[in-house]
């Protein structure tokens, strides 16, 4: 999935193929079943508990059938078993698309940071001009004016989304603004940081128009732009390892591979 996300010349001139991946997270299982969670410095989020209409968007966005575009726009889902709010058996019957299509949900993180870096990196040299960048709105002016010199285009979105996404009106500005971008471009590598708001942004710009890549990085974009170093992982990623998925950056060919790791 590594090499469809920075894809090699002549694929990368093409318009009718396309790219999804969104990483199904504990907070966001809380908020799909209504369990509150406190608030988190890191991700300025919380939840009152009861129902929320981000939850229940999560799980349109699980439900929506994805097979019709796997042959060329495949979604991919990064998943892990939190047994304490569902059972993963449960949790799989949620999802609307072929089980080939699910991997790991902390593929671009923990004891895989340091290669996400790389490949970010390469992204931001390789599809200079040609990255759309979703992060939250706190992030510093200056900040801004750099990454500005190699996204084509940054939209900012609030940090406290569960609680933003109740009010409708601006839920739907939210979603229509990442649906007009999404109209706009072909074949653009759309990479996103904004929470819990991730999931369903790259649900509803897929659903638009599928031929982009809608990446969720997650809180691996943090350190490129924000500066910071937020989550633990990124100041020691071999201690939080993930044995299962593993990405690695092939300096001969320059190319990324996922292995599996018994």
């Amino acid at each position: 999935m590594a090499s469809m996300i920075n894809k090699p010349y002549p694929d990368s001139s093409r318009n009718d193929s396309g790219l999804a991946f969104v990483r199904i997270g504990d907070a966001d299982m809380m908020l799909m079943f209504g369990i509150a969670f406190g608030y988190h410095p890191h991700d300025k989020t919380s939840w009152r508990g009861g129902k929320s209409k981000l939850g229940q968007d999560l799980r349109t966005g699980l439900a929506f059938p994805k097979y019709q575009y796997n042959s060329n726009s495949p979604f991919y889902y990064g998943i892990y078993d939190v047994k304490r709010i569902c059972p993963i058996h449960n949790f799989l019957t949620m999802i609307h698309q072929d089980i080939k299509y699910l991997t790991y949900a902390n593929l671009f993180v923990n004891s895989n940071y340091p290669a996400t870096k790389i490949l970010f990196r390469s992204l931001m040299q390789d599809q200079k001009g040609k990255i759309v960048l979703i992060i939250n709105n706190g992030t510093d002016p200056a900040k801004l004016a750099e990454l500005s010199k190699w996204a084509c285009e940054i939209l900012l979105y609030p940090d406290n989304g569960p609680s933003m996404w109740e009010d409708i009106k601006l839920r739907d500005q939210a979603i229509a603004k990442i649906t007009e971008t999404a109209k706009r471009y072909n074949n653009r590598l759309f990479a996103f940081s904004v929470g819990y708001l991730t999931r369903v942004l790259i649900h509803y710009a897929w659903q638009e128009n599928p031929y982009n890549r809608y990446i969720d990085f997650g809180s691996a974009l943090d350190e490129i732009t924000k500066n910071k170093i937020t989550p633990p992982y990124q100041s020691n990623p071999g201690y939080y390892a993930d044995p299962t998925y593993i990405l690695h950056y092939k300096t001969t060919g320059q190319k990324f591979d996922i292995t599996v790791s018994n």
